[in-house]
């Protein structure tokens, strides 16, 4: 008896110990392949470029990633990188992707202008197979060597710091990134609204011309058909804060990372600009400041140390929203002419004014003030000062209930201290349409408009743009370059 029992428990633990050894196989035969994030494409220029992967696998673990480049010239392996584990046990699974990089430098592969593929292959501990499950994918290459061909259609251009400027040029291909640098502030170009200006008016460019006869010897830059040409416009600024002499450029970065820059006779103006003393009445403070100081949930306990956060911290976040707000502009002009100040108003500002803020004779904070205020009577009413279309329509700190419009090519207008707000974002406006009325809200003390233009991310001197001699000979002239 004992021993039949003996027997029947050694068959059961047999039988156990071969199902759990069955199913241990089929967790190590397991057959989900890992997965593999890759881009559609890579445009590789001269400069080579970083691959970005995600690469995972939950079942065995990762066990080994290959990446060859295949391109008109050979293969070369640019990655081999294996994962710990073993046959035994496996990897470790994760269904959390792991990052690989990849890097390809076109110069030492000596790569050739052409097409081919990034053939990427990943790998896991699985007993499925020889090798475990595997995934390939194939990226298309295209590999381009020469960077986009730049002609400044403008010429010579008078810019005053603190203003507005102009710029129309032509590339030779489409391009992933174009515009105007100023120093270390870049101003992205839009497609020229009036088209491809005559081949009469065309001004070629000495820099280009000359960079042929280096690279090819003597004889005529081959220059892109105007058909296959992309003409474009720019417009800039200089900033009140820019560096002395700025060096001003056309720059353009095709998809494949290849950047080309281009100068053109640019002259700017220099100005000074004001500075001044503003003294905080204990009013101010006690209203104007505690109200706001709630509003952004500040401490108002020190009213003086109240304001001093809301100069600081508040009007840096309110200045970054701004620039993120009036970055989504139209690629279409949207307005028409010179810009109209407020009816009746009287300007009662200094354009970037830097202010000292005293409570009690002691200077408590400092900021620069762009942009005008404008006076009218209480409650007046604010309108466009040119077409476009309304990008934001609320609260917003420091410049209290506000308006942001936008005109098109990087161009903005901003209308601060509203006591009513009359649009919606989204809203097509005219010139002189009805935006709301003048107020005190926000950090005012008074009843009153504050209006500012915005190029790209610059505040400008509105003063140029109100102007419509100024906007006829530096902004229209340079739109329509054929003259009409």
């Amino acid at each position: 008896m004992r021993g039949n029992a003996g027997r029947s428990t050694a068959f059961v633990l047999f039988l156990l110990l071969a199902a759990g050894g069955g199913g241990a196989v089929w967790l190590r035969a397991e057959g989900s392949a890992p997965t593999v994030d890759a881009p559609e494409s890579v445009a590789l220029g001269a400069g080579g470029r970083s691959v970005e992967l995600q690469v995972a696998d939950q079942g065995s673990g990762l066990r080994r990633v290959q990446v060859v480049l295949e391109h008109p010239r050979g293969e070369v392996l640019l990655l081999d990188e294996r994962y710990p584990g073993n046959w035994l046990l496996g990897g470790q699974g994760s269904p959390e992707p792991q990052p690989v990089e990849v890097r390809i430098e076109a110069g030492p592969l000596d790569l050739a202008e052409g097409s081919g593929f990034l053939r990427v292959s990943v790998s896991d501990w699985s007993w499925r197979g020889l090798g475990g499950n595997e995934t390939r994918v194939d990226i298309p290459v295209v590999v381009d060597l020469e960077p986009p061909r730049i002609e400044v259609a403008s010429g010579l251009t008078y810019v005053t710091r603190g203003g507005s400027g102009a710029v129309v040029y032509s590339v030779s291909e489409p391009v992933a990134r174009d515009g105007v640098s100023v120093g270390d502030t870049f101003y992205r170009g839009f497609p020229l609204p009036s088209g491809p200006p005559q081949s009469g008016d065309q001004a070629e460019s000495a820099t280009s011309a000359e960079e042929w006869r280096a690279r090819f010897g003597e004889g005529e830059p081959a220059q892109p058909a105007a058909a296959s040409r992309q003409y474009r416009v720019a417009l800039f600024a200089v900033s009140t804060d820019a560096p002395a002499k700025p060096v001003i450029l056309v720059v353009a970065e095709d998809a494949a990372g290849n950047a080309a820059t281009a100068g053109w006779p640019a002259v700017v103006k220099e100005r000074s600009f004001p500075s001044g003393d503003v003294r905080l009445p204990p009013s101010f403070l006690d209203t104007t400041v505690r109200r706001l100081a709630a509003a952004e949930k500040i401490d108002a306990t020190d009213p003086a140390e109240a304001f001093r956060e809301i100069n600081t911290r508040v009007r840096d976040a309110n200045e970054a929203r701004i620039r993120e707000i009036t970055a989504d502009s139209s690629q279409q002009r949207l307005w028409d002419g010179a810009f109209e100040q407020l009816r009746n108003s009287k300007v009662t500002s200094r354009f970037a004014e830097k202010r000292r803020y005293l409570v009690s004779g002691e200077a408590i904070s400092e900021a620069t003030h762009y942009g005008f205020d404008l006076a009218s009577t209480k409650g007046a009413t604010v309108t466009a000062a040119n077409a476009g279309r309304v990008l934001f329509a609320g609260e917003l700190g420091i410049y209290g209930r506000c308006v942001l419009v936008d005109h098109g090519l990087g161009l903005s207008s901003l209308y601060a201290h509203l006591s009513q707000i009359d649009v919606a974002v989204g809203d097509a406006v005219a010139k002189g349409q009805r935006l709301g009325r003048s107020g005190a809200t926000g950090l005012a003390g008074g009843d009153h408009l504050h209006f500012a233009l915005l190029v790209g991310q610059t505040y400008v001197d509105p003063l140029e743009w109100w102007d419509p001699k100024w906007v006829r000979s530096h902004i229209d002239d340079r739109l329509h370059p054929s003259g009409g």
